[in-house]
């Protein structure tokens, strides 16, 4: 008999260039309001020094926090999505098909920034591309798929 997780997991998995427009619109959800936010402050400007505002920082602050949040909390949802996943019927479980845990997010978020930062280059998402299941190397370090709903 066949679980629902273990059919979760089984299910076909989101390749690259669909989680990048998931990834793309939740960049739009978060990043959109934090403009407008630092253009407010004047986080686009440096005094003649070169300094950066103080409130131009607790701005970018609150960004990388919110960014954080953002995801986390959606991916724990009981649907495993972000608003962007959802509007491309992705989401993210677990390799065995259950929801992710908080602690899973978290892993998970970490290796998004690893993603970007070896080798300066963002071979952690591309290799999703090329992954027999998909998985970039977020999803690795999380033990997480990315399936496609219905």
């Amino acid at each position: 008999m066949q679980t629902a997780g273990s059919s979760a997991a089984s299910a076909p998995k989101a390749g690259f260039w669909i989680r990048f427009v998931a990834y793309f619109i939740d960049g739009l959800i978060v990043g959109v309001p934090g403009i407008i936010l630092l253009a407010i402050v004047g986080g686009f400007s440096s005094s003649s020094s070169g300094q950066v505002s103080g409130a131009a920082i607790v701005v970018y602050l609150l960004l990388v926090v919110a960014s954080i949040a953002y995801f986390i909390y959606f991916w724990t949802r009981p649907a495993g999505q972000t608003p962007g996943m959802k509007m491309v019927n992705i989401r993210v479980v677990k390799t065995d098909g259950s929801p992710i845990t908080i602690g899973t997010a978290v892993a998970r978020y970490i290796g998004t920034i690893l993603n970007s930062i070896i080798f300066g280059l963002p071979i952690g998402w591309v290799w999703a591309a090329f992954d027999a299941n998909k998985q970039g190397w977020h999803d690795k370090i999380a033990g997480t798929y990315v399936i496609k709903t219905a």
